[in-house]
C-alpha cells in the first residue's frame, strides 16, 4: 500500500482534489474511476518514507471493522453487501476507505483474507481467523471473537500509555531544566569563579568542558537529536531489525514481565477462539506459528509442530519451548485431560490479561523512588559542581574581611 494525492476531474468538469492509499497507480485510477472521477495529476511519497507515513490501523479502528463486519455477516449479509454498509457507517475517513478498497477486492475475486493482507495496515493474526472463519462457515462468530479480543488489547494498550504519562512529562522537566542549567547557568557561574581566580575542582572543570561543547554546538543540537529518533523509527520498523528488538523485548528487565504477559495473552486468546471455532488443533497451531506477536517467542513455538507430529501432547509440545511458565503448562495439561482446552485457554488469557494491568500498575508506584534516586542524583551533581566554588570563595572573603 502506498499514500497517494490526486486532483481529478468530474463529469462536470470541475476539479477535485483527494487522498488515499492503494497498492499501485492502477488501482487508484479504477477506484476514482468507480466514482466517475478522472485524473490528471497525481503524485506519493518515495517507497521509504510510505513505511513512516502508512502507519497500521489503531486497534480502536480494527475493533470497529471487526465489530460492523460480525453484525452485519450474522444478520445473513454477503460479504460484499456487509464491506459495502462498513464502508458506509464506519466513523473515521480512513476506515471507510479502506472497506470500499476490500470491497473492489472481494469483487474481483480475491478472499477476504487475501484483500486484508493487500492492504498491509491490519493485523497479520485478522487474515488467519478470517480464514479460520471461512473455512468453518463460522465467520460472524469469529469476527465477533476478534472484535473482543482486539477491544481488550486496546483497553491494555491505552492503559500503559495512561500509565507512561506521568513519567514522560517528568522525564522532559528533568531534560529541559538540566539543559538549561548546563547551557545558561553555568557558563555564567564559570566566569563568575574564573574573574575571582577561584580554584574549581575536577567535577567543575568537566561540567563546563560539556557545557561549553553543547553551547558551541547548540544550533545542530535539535537536528542531532532529531536525526537519532528518526533512525530509531526507521530501525523499530525495519523488518530484518525486529528479530532483534523483539529478542531485547523478551530479556531485558523491566520490559520482559510486561511483553510476555502480552505475548501469552495473544496467544492463549487466539488459541481458545479459533479451537473453539471447531479448528483441529494442529491447523490452529500452523496458524499461530504463522504471525506470533514477538519473533523470539514465534521461533521459540515453531518446535511445537515435530512434537505434534510424534504423537504427544499439546502440553508437552508447549514445554518444550521452554518460554512457558509452568502454571499456563499445568492448565493446558489440565485441560488436554479432561476435554476443556477451550475453557482453560480463555482462563489463561485472562489470567495474562490482569497480570499485565497488575504489572504496569507496580511500575508506575515503582516510578516515584526511581525519580527520587534521579532527583538525589542531579541534586548531587550541582553540590559537587558548584558548592566547592562557592564556598572557597566565601572562605576567600571571611579571610579578606578579618582584621
Amino acid at each position: 500500500m502506498r499514500l497517494y494525492w490526486y486532483q481529478a476531474m468530474t463529469s462536470e468538469g470541475a476539479s477535485v482534489r483527494g487522498s488515499g492509499e492503494h497498492i499501485d497507480l492502477n488501482d487508484l485510477v479504477s477506484a476514482l474511476s468507480a466514482q466517475g472521477l478522472q485524473p490528471y495529476r497525481v503524485w506519493s511519497l518515495p517507497t521509504w518514507l510510505n513505511v513512516l507515513v502508512l502507519r497500521p490501523l489503531k486497534p480502536a479502528a480494527v475493533t470497529e471493522f471487526c465489530h460492523l463486519m460480525a453484525s452485519h455477516v450474522r444478520a445473513g449479509a454477503d460479504l460484499r453487501l456487509a464491506l459495502a454498509e462498513a464502508a458506509a457507517s464506519a466513523s473515521t475517513t480512513r476506515l471507510r476507505m479502506l472497506c470500499a478498497r476490500l470491497k473492489r477486492s472481494v469483487e474481483r475475486g480475491d478472499t477476504l483474507s487475501q484483500a486484508l493482507d493487500q492492504t498491509k495496515v491490519f493485523p497479520p493474526m485478522l487474515s488467519q481467523l478470517v480464514v479460520v472463519g471461512q473455512e468453518t462457515g463460522r465467520l460472524g462468530t469469529i469476527l465477533a471473537m476478534a472484535a473482543a479480543q482486539f477491544e481488550q488489547m486496546r483497553q491494555l494498550r491505552n492503559a500503559l500509555l495512561r500509565a507512561l504519562i506521568y513519567p514522560a512529562l517528568v522525564l522532559a522537566v528533568l531534560v529541559v531544566s538540566g539543559l538549561y542549567w548546563l547551557l545558561m547557568v553555568l557558563p555564567k557561574m564559570a566566569a563568575l569563579f574564573e574573574s575571582l581566580r577561584v580554584q574549581l575542582p575536577p567535577t567543575t572543570v568537566w561540567v563546563m568542558k560539556v557545557a561549553e561543547g553543547m553551547k558551541a554546538n547548540v544550533a545542530s543540537l535539535p537536528l542531532v537529536l532529531g536525526g537519532v529518533l528518526l533512525l530509531l523509527v526507521l530501525l523499530i520498523r525495519l523488518p530484518a531489525m525486529k528479530p532483534v528488538f523483539h529478542a531485547l523485548y523478551w530479556w531485558l528487565p523491566g520490559v520482559r514481565e510486561l511483553e510476555r504477559a502480552r505475548v501469552y495473552h495473544a496467544f492463549f486468546s487466539h488459541l481458545s477462539a479459533m479451537h473453539g471455532a471447531g479448528l483441529t488443533l494442529s491447523r490452529t497451531l500452523a496458524v499461530l506459528m504463522q504471525q506470533p506477536l514477538n519473533q523470539f517467542f514465534g521461533g521459540r513455538i515453531g518446535r511445537i509442530g515435530a512434537h505434534a507430529a510424534r504423537g504427544q501432547s499439546l502440553a508437552e509440545g508447549l514445554g518444550s519451548t521452554r518460554v512457558f511458565e509452568r502454571f499456563a503448562l499445568s492448565l493446558v495439561r489440565l485441560g488436554e485431560n479432561t476435554g476443556t482446552l477451550d475453557e482453560q485457554s480463555t482462563r489463561l488469557s485472562e489470567h495474562y490479561a490482569q497480570k499485565l494491568k497488575q504489572q504496569i500498575e507496580t511500575g508506575t508506584r515503582l516510578f516515584e523512588p526511581v525519580l527520587l534516586l534521579v532527583l538525589a542524583a542531579v541534586l548531587l551533581l550541582v553540590g559537587s559542581t558548584m558548592l566547592g566554588p562557592v564556598y572557597d570563595l566565601a572562605s576567600r572573603a571571611s579571610a579578606g574581611i578579618q582584621p
